[in-house]
């Protein structure tokens, strides 16, 4: 009788149960603070995790150009490699990915992503084709 009810997932719950709203605005009050704040989720959920949490840093409070900010160059300066990845510089390496709608009208759409970039290389998202400079059809996977 104890264990059963804390033990349950709850389909309903109240906002209280869902501590990352404020783990979000403390993130969002140290950011104004000048504290850099980055994301971390490990690439969990087919890198699903990332956006997730910066959805989560704009549920706190955080602007989208906060948000992006955290997710980008803050991230690279934490770790001193903001010379080589972070932002968009002649120079540094040219990984990004271009998405369909601009995330500062809405975050929230952070995940719809047209193509990627990886070492200059362009490729469109939902084929994986080599487009660009160095067009390539994908060959099929083994399970395809």
């Amino acid at each position: 009788n104890i264990l059963y009810p804390r033990s349950i997932r709850r389909y309903i719950v109240p906002e209280v149960d869902y501590n990352h709203f404020k783990n979000a605005r403390v993130s969002a009050e140290l950011q104004d603070l000048g504290v850099g704040v980055q994301v971390g989720a490990h690439g969990q959920r087919e890198g699903l995790g990332s956006h997730w949490e910066m959805w989560m840093l704009a549920q706190g409070g955080m602007s989208p150009l906060e948000v992006i900010r955290a997710a980008t160059i803050d991230g690279a300066k934490y770790i001193g490699m903001d010379q080589y990845l972070g932002s968009i510089e002649v120079g540094k390496l040219a990984d990004l990915v271009i998405l369909d709608i601009d995330p500062l009208k809405d975050i929230y759409k952070s995940d719809q992503v047209d193509r990627v970039m990886i070492n200059g290389r362009l490729y469109e998202s939902k084929t994986m084709n080599e487009v660009g400079n160095h067009p390539k059809t994908r060959e099929k996977l083994f399970f395809q």
